[in-house]
């Protein structure tokens, strides 16, 4: 049994718990993905001589890539999950993230670029952590303090005397 027909079909919210779609979104893209594999194969048709079928099904490949995108796991146990290797766990999930963003025609980097409007950046270098409330001297010494509140930031510099770059006041 594949690990698609092993889904919660009957409750719509588990289903989208699990993959991140609902279920009639799932369905029109796996049918979007065999549509365009199907054109492809019309158009190149000896393009897959010599080479095997997948062992997972078209829908099965869909589901692994968004499992993936939408849970992370490692793809040791992603590929537990489904019954494959590790590394055919990645080639299946790098072949099918492609295909997505051909099929929904995704912009690639320039054209988002060159569209200030669509173009957003997110900056995550500054996090705080949580640390506990009680007993936090075992865990947090103190002395880390966040970016612009320092105690440089609350220095009075008198206008008249502006610091040099060598830490000297200038002589009048």
């Amino acid at each position: 049994m594949t690990p698609y027909a092993q889904l919660p079909t009957n409750n719509p919210e588990e289903f989208t718990r699990t993959v991140g779609l609902s279920k009639e979104d799932f369905q029109h893209l796996n049918r979007k993905l065999a549509d365009y594999l199907d054109e492809q194969r019309g158009l190149n048709p000896l393009t897959r001589r010599g080479r095997k079928d997948s062992k997972l099904a078209l829908e099965d490949r869909l589901l692994l890539t968004l499992y993936y995108l939408r849970h992370y796991p490692t793809l040791v146990n992603l590929g537990a999950v489904f019954g494959i290797s590790e590394s055919y766990c990645h080639k299946i999930y790098t072949r099918t993230a492609r295909l997505l963003a051909k099929v929904e025609k995704l912009p690639n980097r320039k054209v988002l670029l060159e569209d200030p409007a669509a173009t957003l950046a997110i900056d995550v270098s500054e996090q705080p952590i949580e640390r506990p409330v009680k007993n936090q001297k075992a865990y947090y010494s103190g002395k880390k303090t966040p970016y612009g509140q320092g105690p440089t930031r609350d220095l009075h510099v008198d206008a008249g005397y502006p610091l040099r770059g060598d830490g000297q006041r200038p002589t009048a």
